[in-house]
């Protein structure tokens, strides 16, 4: 009895042993199943997450684009008991500012005035005449004119500027024939084809033919509209009467495409044909946007009704923005003599011209933090001498 109880005993604990070892395999296999799972899962995860950033890259882009505008202006320093820092363009802006005391703004203006290139350059702008606004001198020159690619036509009035110490590529552009819808289908259609991802309308709803913007995209968020083919669709609306800059998220898809193209439209209606803007914070905001850099380089269009005046000033603002950053102290007048030599009438009057050593002094005076008195000083009296030339409604102060 004795002998088959000790047998016994030992037989119950080599079925436990053998039923732990089963149970450690079992759990190891559920262990390695469970690894499998995470790691199929986070595989999935990780291509829905680069789908996603894929499909939501232009968006992104855009979201980037206005932060820039939004966080990167000459107001980003105001509050009560903050501190500035020190401005990139510090040095540069003494320097340029103690050259205004022998500026001589009518000579150089009438320099610029008599820069005028052969209309013999100007054949394609000459033979697409129905395709221009009346303006026999608001011309593009054929060797950098843009070229629209499929469709019905290859013509636009816009020319493909470039200027030193500037990282952007931009666009020139006349205001198209808006009651032409061949015409707003190509205006897109070259917005999209360069990869535009800011447009700048420079132009008071007014001069518009009827109806002003309506006609070349929906003033509404989830507005939609088709220019022919082209599908103009109006994603987001923020209208500042204050400014009187509306910004506009618009995408743009052409017939046959998968892929669409974002775009961030600022309307400018502060600023008269042949005139000087307002006031200069819009246009310092909007010239800030396009000077940095950092978040991309891609192509902008600026356009203004005639096509050379109002919107190359704004360049030329922006490049000077660009150069103070850069810690080059700008050189007004040689950035609209390399302008209006790619572009007839670049900074079509004294007025405008006036204007952007004006709005420069503005942004010098609101980004320096280690103004002396005699940089104030030289503000001031160049301020004081040429505010009644200009057009804003506010004197600075």
């Amino acid at each position: 009895m004795k002998k088959n109880t000790r047998s016994s005993k030992k037989k119950e604990e080599k079925s436990r042993v053998g039923s732990k070892k089963v149970q450690k395999k079992a759990s190891k296999t559920q262990g390695s199943i469970k690894k499998t799972k995470k790691k199929s899962s986070a595989a999935n995860n990780t291509k829905s997450q680069m789908s996603n950033k894929t499909s939501n890259t232009s968006i992104e882009h855009t979201k980037q684009e206005t932060s820039v505008m939004n966080n990167n202006t000459v107001g980003s320093n105001k509050g009560k008991g903050s501190k500035k820092g020190k401005w990139a363009g510090e040095e540069a802006a003494k320097i340029w500012t103690r050259g205004l005391e022998t500026a001589n703004l009518t000579a150089e203006y009438e320099e610029i005035r008599k820069i005028v290139t052969p209309f013999d350059q100007s054949k394609i702008w000459q033979a697409n005449a129905t395709r221009n606004r009346p303006y026999p001198d608001y011309r593009c020159l054929d060797g950098n004119r843009i070229v629209v690619h499929l469709g019905k036509s290859d013509y636009i009035n816009a020319s493909r500027v470039t200027v030193p110490n500037f990282d952007r590529t931009a666009l020139l552009v006349q205001m198209p024939l808006v009651d032409q819808i061949d015409c707003v289908e190509n205006f897109w259609r070259m917005v999209f084809n360069e990869q535009c991802s800011q447009v700048h309308l420079i132009a008071q709803p007014k001069e518009i033919e009827g109806g002003g913007f309506t006609k070349l995209f929906s003033q509404e968020a989830n507005g939609y509209f088709y220019a022919n083919d082209f599908f103009v669709n109006t994603r987001k609306a923020d209208k500042n009467g204050e400014e009187k800059m509306d910004t506009y998220v618009i995408e743009l898809l052409p017939q046959g495409c998968s892929n669409s193209v974002i775009c961030t439209v600022y309307v400018h209606a502060y600023w008269k044909a042949q005139g000087g803007p307002e006031k200069f914070y819009a246009p310092i905001k909007a010239a800030t946007a396009m000077a940095k850099t950092d978040v991309d380089k891609s192509a902008i269009a600026i356009v203004s009704f005639r096509g050379s005046g109002r919107n190359s000033s704004l360049l030329t603002t922006a490049v000077v923005v660009s150069q103070f950053l850069k810690g080059i102290t700008p050189n007004i007048k040689d950035i609209v003599r390399t302008i209006r030599e790619q572009r007839p009438m670049a900074v079509d009057s004294r007025t405008q011209y006036n204007s952007i050593y004006l709005a420069s002094c503005w942004l010098v005076k609101a980004k320096s933090s280690g103004q002396n008195e005699e940089m104030k000083n030289g503000l001031k009296k160049f301020r004081e001498k040429f505010e009644g030339a200009s057009q804003m409604s506010q004197i600075t102060k």
